[in-house]
């Protein structure tokens, strides 16, 4: 089923002098204006729809990818501020609202807010300024070396707080850093440590990874190789230990466990990193 607030591939079924409509499956028509269509669409023509809420509740879709989508953390401009809220800049006509339960702090018409775009009650695409009731504190599933985007939440006594994969808090530290950093900055970072209680420290700095190592190693491989190694636990010991540096053994066991943890795919003819 397409998802609400995501880019969609979407067939178009019909169309009406106003625009077209778009077979959403068990959401049902979804209405395209001719504004928003790519040019010269046609019935069966197969689009990229960003499906989202018209201000009557009716779904409609757009060409237009916006600044950000659904789950995401951004940064964001606030357009304007009236009765119901702050409204915010995201890349289409219809602005994104920001309900006034949702702010924290003082707010401004023109300057730029940190938000995580999400669904409330009603199932209306909407944001708050309110990080913590939405990020993780805690993930202990990552590895050491993994790279990720992140984007810098706030200052802090030790440095700078960044949301990891819009999912998960993680630290980076002043004394790992050449320059200051803004809040809102987008930037790669590796996971340097996962503390005891589960905790993500942050450089910015790719990460040596040791020997003992292997299941980030093997990751940090993916990442490099577009998400695809041709190598599993049917590999000679000798191309495993050539690419790794470890037994056939301790490979297999690094594999299993991040398949367990639905990090990566087993094929025949290899392994691939699966996405978050």
């Amino acid at each position: 089923m397409p998802d609400i607030g995501r880019v969609n591939r979407l067939t178009v079924s019909r169309q009406s002098p106003a625009g077209f409509y778009l077979d959403g499956g068990n959401l049902g028509d979804i209405f395209l204006s001719r504004k928003n269509a790519p040019e010269n669409c046609q019935i069966g023509d197969i689009v990229d729809g960003f499906i989202h809420h018209h201000s009557d509740g009716s779904l409609i879709a757009s060409s237009k990818t916006p600044l950000a989508q659904l789950g995401d953390v951004a940064l964001l401009k606030i357009a304007q501020i009236n009765d119901t809220g702050a409204f915010l800049d995201w890349g289409l006509d219809k602005e994104l609202l920001l309900p006034y339960a949702e702010h924290m702090g003082e707010i401004t018409a023109g300057k730029k807010a940190l938000v995580k775009i999400y669904l409330d009650k009603s199932y209306r695409i909407v944001a708050s300024m309110k990080l913590d009731e939405f990020i993780e504190d805690t993930a202990p599933h990552l590895s050491r070396g993994q790279r990720f985007d992140v984007i810098v939440a706030g200052k802090t006594e030790l440095g700078y707080k960044a949301v990891i994969d819009n999912e998960y808090w993680g630290l980076l530290y002043d004394s790992d850093l050449l320059r200051p950093l803004r809040k809102g900055e987008t930037l790669t970072a590796y996971v340097k440590k996962v503390r005891d209680d589960g905790r993500i420290d942050l450089s910015i700095q790719p990460i040596n990874i040791g020997g003992n190592d292997i299941a980030a190693k093997i990751i940090a491989q993916l990442e490099a190789n577009d998400g695809f190694l041709a190598i599993g636990d049917k590999s000679p010991p000798e191309a495993i230990y050539s690419l790794f540096g470890v037994s056939k053994k301790i490979f297999k066991q690094a594999i299993g466990r991040l398949y367990k943890q639905k990090r990566i795919g087993i094929e025949d003819q290899g392994i691939r990193l699966l996405k978050p």
